[in-house]
């Protein structure tokens, strides 16, 4: 007994007894709240008068109260973590920065309906990721779901652009009008109607035939998060050939398996759970052109690996799209092939059928349907053997009207939503597949420009816009005035090493001060489409050989080029002594890499 207790006769009697039922009560329902919240924490002590005695009634009230609000608390985020509404975590600008977490329901579709799984395996695989992610990369989630990983890479600088896809509407949905919003354009979502017999039973896309939204060679680091751990073994390997042909030189594949197939068998299972021996998931993997890099371990129940492009494995191409087009594979056909675009026939003259195509497609983006009978641009698509006439009008529309978009974006962050008109300049603009986009906006001052005199006359009197007569040579070229942004989309991809840095010159010389210069080359991601490989392109970053798909001009002077960064950067610094403002690898049409150049003065 405590010297404070003998020193108190009464106490017992007067003290311990008329509480000791509540305080009985109150001890067990601190210890139930206590184990459920906090598993590990620690008593209350109490100091001053009565220390050393049991807790007195206040005190346990007032924890009681404490606990009860937190219990409430805790109730609040359970129901708000369960629902099927989204969680938002902040409101006015930090909502616009933090993005919700999905309801359950369509958490669900990642295999993580509650919220404690959802953010311990997010949290994972975000690590597991960064690991290997380097800078100015384009990555492939493949089976994104409900954008468990963007969300959570949604900022991370090394992130140039990512691609993912998966076979269930609602998770993309909640991406493309949740996420994306929030995080930004160079995050996409694409949605397959592919067959499961589990998970979209009214497919109509074999999982054997799907083609992943990505062009050869044009990613960086993949991964398939619980993705072989649902598919059969004729579709995991088309899924593994498919990775191969995305996947860069030096790309990246991370996968995770189940690794406990039946007894005497290497691969079991159904859609709902699929088990593999590892050693035999490297086996087709090899089989598809990859080699097992690592053997990572356990992660979140399931097994990782990490796999690397095999040294010397021929990329596979694509078989068969079963009319499942994205606009990163109608790139890729577009990309030149050796040959160019055929003569068109009959001089060009447009049929019934393409004129009543080009008009739906024209109604559809608000622009007009008229197409010049020599516009090579659409004549490549529409002649396309990948391509039937429908898709491929639908591509030259909707293509000339993303680049119209994706060059307001970039003159939007350079000059703020406030410069209002824009003086514009499309140079080298063809017969207006982009012109007749940019019109519509009212942001533009535009001009068009091109070599053609044929162009210069339908852009003027079919487009409806400004145009400007180009030259042969970079020294004949004049303006009647300054600009305050010149474009060139796939003009320095043409050029010879002769002309490339005069024409800089001569482009940069017509911009206002401040302005900016913005042109596309062809960059280390479009080896594929020019038939060539790294070890073509010569020391200096500057690879060219004179054959071209327009016809009617020069191979020698418009042919195919390739120039990377060590020959682009200082090439620009010696001709107008600036600096690359922005330079973007792959960005248009995944493959163009896209320069800016800023004139200061």
């Amino acid at each position: 007994m405590s010297n404070s207790t003998a020193s108190s006769p009464t106490s017992q009697d007067s003290a311990t007894h008329p509480i000791e039922p509540e305080r009985s009560k109150l001890a067990r329902v601190r210890q139930g709240l206590r184990g459920v919240l906090f598993p590990s924490a620690s008593p209350v002590g109490l100091t001053g008068e009565g220390s050393g005695k049991a807790p007195n009634v206040q005190a346990l009230e007032l924890e009681m109260s404490w606990l009860k609000m937190q219990l409430a608390q805790y109730r609040k985020e359970q129901g708000q973590f369960e629902g099927l509404e989204p969680f938002v975590l902040g409101t006015e600008h930090v909502s616009g920065i933090v993005p919700p977490i999905a309801g359950a329901g369509v958490r669900a579709t990642v295999g993580s309906p509650s919220m404690a799984g959802y953010l311990v395996s997010g949290d994972a695989w975000q690590i597991l990721i960064s690991k290997f992610l380097k800078p100015n990369s384009q990555v492939l989630d493949i089976g994104c779901g409900c954008g468990k990983m963007a969300r959570n890479l949604a900022y991370h600088p090394h992130i140039r652009k990512f691609i993912g896809f998966d076979v269930i509407q609602d998770s993309i949905d909640y991406c493309n009008q949740t996420l994306v919003p929030r995080i930004g354009s160079k995050f996409e979502f694409h949605c397959y109607n592919v067959y499961s017999e589990c998970y979209n039973p009214q497919g109509t896309i074999k999982a054997s035939e799907l083609v992943f939204p990505a062009t050869d060679g044009s990613i960086d680091l993949a991964w398939g998060c619980s993705l072989f751990t649902h598919l059969l073994e004729p579709d995991a390997k088309h899924y593994l050939r498919e990775v191969r042909r995305v996947l860069s030189p030096s790309g990246m594949f991370l996968p995770t398996i189940h690794i406990n197939p039946e007894p005497g068998t290497r691969y079991s299972g159904n859609e709902v759970r699929v088990d593999i021996d590892i050693d035999y998931f490297a086996e087709i993997a090899a089989e598809a052109g990859l080699t097992l890099a690592v053997k990572l371990g356990e992660v979140c129940g399931q097994y990782a690996l990490l796999f690397k492009v095999a040294p010397g494995a021929e990329a596979p191409k694509i078989v068969n799209v079963n009319g499942t087009k994205s606009e990163a594979e109608v790139a890729e056909a577009s990309k030149p092939k050796t040959g160019g675009v055929p003569v068109p026939p009959n001089e060009g003259a447009l049929t019934g059928e393409m004129l009543r195509l080009n008009g739906l497609a024209a109604e559809k983006e608000g622009v007009t349907p008229e197409v010049h009978p020599k516009d090579f641009i659409f004549w490549f698509v529409a002649t396309h053997p990948e391509l039937s006439l429908d898709s491929a009008t639908t591509y030259y529309f909707e293509d000339g009207a993303r680049s119209a978009d994706k060059l307001d974006k970039e003159l939007t962050s350079l000059f703020g939503e406030e410069k209002k008109p824009i003086k514009l300049l499309e140079f080298a603009s063809g017969y207006g597949c982009v012109s007749r986009h940019l019109k519509k906006n009212p942001r533009f001052d535009l001009t068009s420009c091109d070599i053609h005199p044929e162009a210069i006359d339908f852009l003027t009197n079919k487009i409806g816009v400004k145009a400007l007569q180009s030259a042969h040579t970079p020294e004949q070229f004049s303006t009647p005035e300054k600009y305050d942004a010149i474009f060139a989309l796939s003009f320095f991809s043409h050029m010879p090493k002769a002309t490339f840095g005069r024409w800089i010159k001569a482009l940069y010389n017509s911009l206002n001060a401040p302005g900016y210069l913005l042109f596309t080359t062809h960059g280390i991601k479009s080896i594929g489409g020019l038939q060539i490989t790294p070890d073509d392109i010569p020391a200096d970053g500057f690879w060219f050989q004179a054959r071209s798909e327009q016809h009617d001009l020069d191979a020698e002077e418009y042919g195919l080029t390739l120039s990377l960064p060590n020959f682009v950067i200082p090439e620009v610094h010696r001709v107008v002594g600036s600096p690359i403002a922005n330079y973007k690898q792959a960005e248009w049409w995944f493959h163009q890499d896209l320069w800016i150049v800023k004139r200061e003065r």
